[in-house]
């Protein structure tokens, strides 16, 4: 019992950790016209960053990635070529994820709330796999463990809004694995070697 306590109090302090070293950018999309608009990208620090729009329907119809470290970045984006619809505006940095929808009408250009999502936190040692995971959205979580040959192990993780657990791995054999959290929307991979 007392290791199992010890394992939630450090995985509580790796989720207090984790989240204060969170990049925390900022993205606005301001309407300039019916089919223009200014993208403006602030980050604290200087990082890499990845920039998508996609589609209602998933194609991606607009890609940048920085080339080198910067906090800051504007555009103008013409969307008269893009059909009437929904669609979402990724951001990248790091470990966090910033998205905000927009619906682009022949009236005009109509922005939606902003999204922040973090990765999940994964470690791996003496036998331990552990993970810690902000579910914004709820979602219901699920893992799994695969070797070369396929599938070891899976886990229904529900959809508890602060998923935090350790796994005892030592009954695995050597070798690598991927070990996958998913969900209807998300998946995250990690790879360890035992």
């Amino acid at each position: 019992m007392k290791t199992i306590k010890t394992l939630f109090t450090v995985l509580a302090v790796t989720i207090v950790v984790a989240a204060s070293a969170v990049e925390k950018p900022k993205m606005d999309v301001v309407p300039l016209s019916e089919d223009r608009a200014v993208v403006s990208i602030l980050n604290g620090e200087a990082a890499l960053f990845e920039l998508s729009i996609h589609a209602a329907d998933g194609e991606l119809v607009y890609y940048k990635q920085a080339t080198k470290p910067s906090n800051e970045y504007q555009k103008v984006f013409d969307f008269t070529n893009l059909e009437n619809g929904n669609y979402t505006m990724d951001l990248r940095v790091n470990d966090t994820r910033l998205s905000k929808e927009f619906e682009v009408a022949s009236k005009g250009i109509f922005v939606g709330e902003s999204k922040m999502r973090i990765d999940p936190y994964f470690a791996f040692s003496g036998d331990v796999l552990k993970l810690t995971y902000l579910n914004f959205d709820q979602e219901s979580m699920n893992l799994n463990i695969y070797d070369k040959s396929g599938l070891v192990y899976e886990s229904k993780l529900g959809k508890e809004f602060n998923i935090a657990t350790g796994f005892d791995l030592s009954a695995l054999e050597s070798g690598q694995y991927e070990v996958v959290l998913s969900s209807l929307n998300n998946d995250f991979s990690f790879s360890l070697e035992k």
